[in-house]
């Protein structure tokens, strides 16, 4: 018997860590223009978000 795995399928991890990332920055804008979160935590959490995906841009860059 033969059984289909895709478990060692190649995926493309930084892509998809990219993807969720900006699924975070999404849902999180939405959080702010709801009034859910303080204009200061905003700012500072936008900050920490284009920190990170920056460095994943420049994983992504080398890695091509």
């Amino acid at each position: 018997m033969i059984i289909k795995n895709d478990f060692f399928k190649d995926r493309n991890y930084l892509q998809e860590e990219k993807e969720g990332l900006d699924r975070a920055v999404e849902n999180f804008n939405k959080r702010y223009k709801k009034g859910e979160v303080k204009k200061e935590n905003f700012l500072k959490q936008n900050e920490e978000y284009a920190k990170r995906q920056k460095a994943l841009n420049e994983k992504i860059k080398k890695g091509r």
